[in-house]
């Protein structure tokens, strides 16, 4: 079966991960190809199971570009923001995106030259992305510089800094310079499971591991992280964006 694999120095054991039907090996830079060939056939049962329910997700679950493409789509795009699912509706105007919590939408209003193309172009939908990533970016960019100054007071544990960007295969980071670094895809999250990726990765800060010591860690600030990930993990099929 076809994987990708990713070293690191930090990593001192191996990783098995299935995302958006993709295998993703995480291993320790000393450990040989072949031993990761071999692991991955021993486990090629689990494997081929999970990519086939995730693809199966996917034909129920389609990303917001196929959602928003599809011609014969007979229900609104939907994405999660803040935990919850959103109807994406398109309108026309001075350039803005606009969040209703209490309706649970996302306006996003194009500038009026894109009305003369169709909803389902190619150059529509990448526009709507757009500016729905760059509304995402801002919006936790935002919670987090507020909330990152909190826990690492409480925690007495402080990012040399940290920055938003977009992950395929993550929602946060830390590397061993203490800078921090969050997926802007965050906002399809709850806030109570955004708060737990602040604080899983502040607690890198001090175990560069995923090491006992560092979950008891993780569990004095936050006792909740088990529900945290299992909410990530069983909502993982709605939290595509491709």
């Amino acid at each position: 079966m076809e994987y990708q694999l990713i070293r690191s120095a930090r990593r001192k054991t191996i990783a098995l991960q299935v995302s958006n039907a993709q295998i993703i090996v995480r291993a320790p830079k000393f450990v040989k190809t072949a031993y990761v060939e071999s692991l991955i056939q021993s486990k090629l049962l689990w494997l081929k199971q999970k990519v086939a329910e995730q693809q199966q997700n996917t034909l129920l679950n389609p990303t917001f570009t196929q959602q928003l493409s599809d011609e014969n789509t007979q229900n609104k795009p939907s994405i999660y923001i803040d935990g919850l699912p959103h109807n994406i509706i398109i309108a026309y105007g001075q350039k803005n995106v606009i969040h209703n919590k209490q309706d649970l939408s996302l306006t996003v209003v194009l500038n009026s030259r894109y009305a003369s193309y169709s909803l389902h172009s190619e150059l529509t939908v990448t526009k709507v992305k757009s500016q729905i990533e760059g509304w995402f970016k801002a919006q936790i960019e935002d919670y987090i510089q507020q909330n990152l100054i909190n826990f690492s007071y409480q925690m007495s544990l402080y990012a040399s800094s940290f920055k938003v960007r977009k992950y395929k295969a993550r929602w946060g980071s830390c590397n061993s310079r203490s800078e921090l670094s969050f997926n802007y895809l965050l906002k399809m999250l709850p806030t109570w499971v955004v708060d737990y990726v602040i604080i899983h990765e502040l607690c890198h800060i001090k175990h560069m591991n995923h090491s006992t010591k560092f979950w008891q860690l993780v569990a004095v600030y936050c006792p909740e992280y088990q529900s945290a990930k299992s909410w990530m993990q069983e909502h993982q099929p709605y939290l595509k964006w491709l």
